[in-house]
């Protein structure tokens, strides 16, 4: 709606122009050669404010297209788009997630799956997201429940390059609804930060909480479909992402 305004507003002096320039030239002069040659002019005016026209509509089109799309009225089914090569979005009645596999998709083989990953509410009530009830589906079908953060510490020597690297590597992921609070996705803070892990998290719609989510896998990283899955009391988001190298 608001590119489609914007749109109306450039465009409309144009048109007053070339309407203002068709009534003053119709009493111009009685000459025909002077009549052929201010028509001829009048086309040529409008053929180049035709181009001003669709170079307008190209410079806004990028931007108007963009906007993240709403969820539509009425529907419970889960809403799923790929922003971007290594991103996947979710969006459901209860949770929007968003994932970043970036880092996993450039470092396959891998002994942990490291997903940057974004959470928010979707409704007014906060989403209550259980770090015991958060786990991933393998290609070959195995399921990995996330670790304890005992479990990561004691892993921590063996994590600690790798969670450096997928930190610098990962994109921000701020992009989706903006205006909303920082919030740190703390299921896994580093050593050393100063900060408690978090057994649950309650997401609202107006905080965005961002974080690592870390999971062992033995015989290492695969490429292929793999699923994010996060249960609630009444509902279970599953986020399909595939994991390729580029």
């Amino acid at each position: 709606m608001i590119c489609t305004l914007l749109t109306l507003f450039l465009l409309a002096p144009m048109v007053t122009d070339m309407g203002r320039e068709l009534r003053v030239g119709a009493f111009r002069t009685s000459k025909v050669e002077y009549s052929v040659l201010w028509a001829k002019g009048e086309i040529m005016r409008m053929q180049l404010s035709g181009l001003l026209v669709v170079a307008v509509l190209g410079l806004l089109a990028p931007g108007c297209g963009t906007t993240t799309p709403a969820m539509p009225k009425g529907t419970t089914e889960p809403f799923i788009d790929q922003p971007g090569r290594h991103i996947v979005r979710y969006r459901d009645i209860v949770i929007e997630i968003v994932v970043d596999t970036k880092y996993a998709s450039n470092n396959l083989a891998e002994n942990w799956l490291i997903l940057n990953t974004a959470m928010s509410g979707m409704t007014g009530a906060a989403a209550k997201v259980n770090r015991d009830l958060i786990s991933v589906r393998t290609p070959d079908g195995r399921t990995i429940p996330m670790p304890t953060y005992r479990e990561f510490n004691a892993a921590y020597t063996e994590v600690a390059s790798a969670a450096r690297r997928a930190a610098l590597a990962s994109d921000p992921l701020d992009f989706t609804r903006g205006g909303r609070r920082d919030c740190l996705l703390d299921f896994f803070p580093l050593p050393g930060s100063g900060r408690s892990s978090r057994t649950a998290l309650n997401v609202t719609k107006n905080e965005l909480c961002v974080g690592m989510l870390y999971f062992p896998v033995r015989g290492g990283v695969q490429p292929g479909r793999w699923k994010l899955i996060l249960d609630f009391e009444e509902t279970q988001a599953v986020v399909p992402f595939i994991l390729e190298t580029d």
